[in-house]
């Protein structure tokens, strides 16, 4: 037995067969970008793995769906799988929902540095530096008719260093009871530690984030060991193109130059944060003041998207704002509510139906005879009270900014 140092990298979801989605249109600048992102987001994992000098890759699922990338997949995987053998980097791959083991296709041999899981049972291995023991190394790949459970997973014995490798969702008090020392999880496209002492439970994420909910950051998991203190991790960032969701506070001062201003500067920043990533930028605007109100009602909203596309983005690097949306106010100024107004009649309909809560709102009377047999008919039934409620204020806010335009005028 050892207790060397060691370091080795955790990855999951590369989802080779799937790019980026979000977007109504791909810019035509772009649009090589999204194909090949999520091939050179899990190059750039190898290419961790080398540079770091890592001990051994855990994979754990999701990796590839084969029949979807087509020979291209599985040859690309082959390949950075060798250059690993070549310095002698061993690969522990747990197979998730798209990549059970049989899914690997038959003309495409693995390097002999790469062990795949078996479906449904637990297999241990120890993996050794030079002959010694250094960690053992328990995984299963996902079957749903055989489900491995974290009572399946024993720590080693004799005190070395375990690690179990496996895909799906995770019992946290289940994990917690068994001595491993760090979970190898995979299925989230987002990343997340459940604990991280005295043991460890981690989920990578995906190597690069594919839609605007997927945000922030993603990449690999360095992971290094040194007993008996718990294992260290730390994110690597492998992401090609990068989601952000980012928000701009104005007050009652606040002009459109102001904005602007405002807008350039968090561009700036972030572009110098990390230099080397296109960005998918969605704008929110919040605050007050009539600046707030001119973006809710005109031309200004789109006015300002046009402008951030042709100022940022096409870089290199790209900033491409994907949207700008206002922020709805918490509340409407109550007095709206008293006026003799076509406003206020319309806010007081509206105050009453949320009042009202057992009162049916059935839109189906708006609808064309067409869309009655359609997808449209059971939305305009709003049955459910949370999106009935929802609906009434998103009503009570468009309409507020329709009718305050007559209002003004009036």
């Amino acid at each position: 037995m050892s207790n060397w140092p060691f370091r080795f990298v955790h990855a999951s979801d590369f989802h080779l067969e799937l790019p980026p989605l979000g977007l109504a249109e791909v810019p035509d600048h772009l649009r090589d970008l999204f194909i090949e992102s999520a091939y050179w987001a899990a190059e750039r994992v190898f290419e961790t793995v080398l540079a770091e000098e890592a001990e051994l890759l855990l994979l754990s699922g999701d990796v590839l769906r084969p029949h979807e990338t087509g020979p291209r997949g599985p040859l690309f995987l082959a390949e950075q799988f060798g250059r690993l053998a070549e310095r002698g980097i061993s690969v522990y791959w747990a197979g998730g929902q798209v990549d059970p083991p049989e899914a690997w296709p038959a003309a495409v041999a693995l390097p002999d540095n790469v062990h795949v899981f078996p479906r449904g049972r637990v297999e241990e291995l120890v993996h050794q530096r030079d002959g010694t023991p250094l960690a053992r190394i328990s995984g299963a790949s996902l079957d749903r008719q055989r489900t491995a459970r974290a009572s399946s997973f024993d720590a080693d014995p004799t005190g070395l260093f375990s690690i179990a490798v496996v895909h799906g969702a995770a019992d946290l008090a289940a994990l917690r009871a068994r001595d491993v020392h760090y979970w190898a999880l995979g299925g989230r496209h987002d990343r997340s530690t459940l604990f991280s002492s005295p043991r460890v439970a981690h989920y990578p994420g995906s190597p690069q984030g594919r839609r605007p909910e997927e945000h922030g950051a993603h990449g690999c998991t360095l992971v290094q060991v040194n007993q008996p203190q718990p294992a260290r991790t730390s994110l690597i960032p492998t992401d090609v193109l990068r989601w952000l969701d980012e928000r701009i506070a104005v007050d009652d001062a606040t002009t459109r130059d102001d904005l602007e201003v405002l807008l350039r500067q968090r561009i700036q920043a972030l572009i110098e944060t990390v230099p080397k990533v296109d960005l998918l930028i969605s704008w929110t605007i919040g605050g007050s003041g009539p600046l707030v109100a001119t973006l809710r009602r005109g031309t200004l909203r789109s006015e300002l998207l046009q402008w951030l596309r042709s100022e940022f983005g096409f870089g290199p690097p790209a900033a491409w704002s994907v949207s700008l949306e206002v922020e709805p106010p918490v509340s409407l100024p109550p007095e709206w509510y008293e006026q003799e107004t076509i406003r206020g009649d319309f806010l007081r309909a509206i105050r009453q139906a949320q009042m009202n809560t057992g009162e049916p709102i059935d839109l189906q009377a708006y609808l064309a005879e067409e869309h009655l047999a359609g997808l449209l008919a059971p939305a305009a039934t709003l049955d459910d009270k949370a999106m009935r409620e929802r609906v009434l204020r998103e009503a009570a806010l468009l309409g507020s900014d329709l009718l305050s335009g007559e209002e003004s005028e009036s």
